[in-house]
C-alpha cells in the first residue's frame, strides 16, 4: 500500500504538470490561430498552418484528457469513508485501456450509464476488477467487434456490465479463476448477464 501511495502522488504531480504543459501549448497554438486569422491572406501557406493547428488542437485535448484519467487513477488507491464512485473509476480505467483493446482491434467503450453509483471498494479495487474481466473478454473478441461496459444499478447494488463475450467461454479464460480470486477476497460477486451474453460485477455497497 506504500508504494501504491508513493506511486500515487509521483503520478498526480507528474500528470499535473502535464495538464499545465499542455494548456501552455493550447493557449500558444490558439493565439497563432487568431494571428493567422488576422493577416493570413497574404501568407501562402496559410491553409497548411491552420490544419497542423486544428490537429495539433485536436491532440492537445486527447492528451489533456488522458492526463485527467492518468490524474485520477493517482488517487485511486486512496480510501475515503463514502467509498469511491463508480462510474469514475470504470471512465478512468476504460480511457487508459482503449490503446490496449485496438491493439486487437477491439473497440473498448463505456456506454452511457448510472452516475453517482458508490462502492465500498477504493477505486483501484474496482479499476482491478474491471481491468482483470477485459484482459479475459478480449481475446473473445472478434475482430472490429465492440466490447461495452456499463455502469447501472441492480438490486440496490453498483454493477459493472460487460457486454459480449459468452459468459460460459469467459469462465473458460485463463484469467478468469484470477478474477475470480480477487472478486471474493473483496466480497464481489460475479455472474452471467441475464439479459443476454457478458458478465456482471456486483459491487458492495458504501456506508451510509
Amino acid at each position: 500500500m506504500r508504494d501504491a501511495k508513493l506511486m500515487g502522488r509521483l503520478t498526480a504531480s507528474a500528470t499535473h504538470e502535464m495538464q499545465n504543459i499542455l494548456a501552455i501549448i493550447r493557449e500558444s497554438s490558439g493565439l497563432m490561430e487568431d494571428l493567422l486569422a488576422m493577416g493570413g491572406g497574404d501568407f501562402a501557406h496559410a491553409e497548411r498552418f491552420k490544419k497542423g493547428l486544428a490537429v495539433m488542437g485536436e491532440q492537445v485535448e486527447r492528451g489533456m484528457h488522458l492526463a485527467e484519467q492518468l490524474n485520477y487513477c493517482a488517487h485511486a488507491p486512496e480510501p475515503t469513508p463514502s467509498g469511491s464512485e463508480v462510474n469514475e473509476a470504470a471512465r478512468a480505467l476504460v480511457g487508459l485501456s482503449r490503446r490496449l483493446a485496438a491493439r486487437g482491434r477491439v473497440v473498448l467503450a463505456l456506454a452511457p450509464g448510472r452516475t453517482g453509483l458508490r462502492t465500498a471498494l477504493r477505486a483501484v479495487e474496482v479499476m482491478e476488477l474491471l481491468s482483470l474481466a477485459i484482459d479475459c473478454a478480449l481475446p473473445l473478441m472478434p475482430q472490429n467487434s465492440e466490447l461495452a461496459i456499463a455502469v447501472e444499478e441492480l438490486g440496490g447494488l453498483a454493477v459493472l456490465r460487460l457486454g459480449g463475450p459468452d459468459p460460459a467461454a469467459l469462465r473458460g479464460a485463463e484469467c478468469y479463476a484470477e478474477l475470480d480470486r480477487l472478486a471474493r477476497s473483496l466480497g464481489v460477486g460475479l455472474g452471467p448477464d441475464p439479459n443476454g451474453a457478458g458478465l456482471l460485477i456486483s459491487l458492495p455497497r458504501a456506508a451510509a
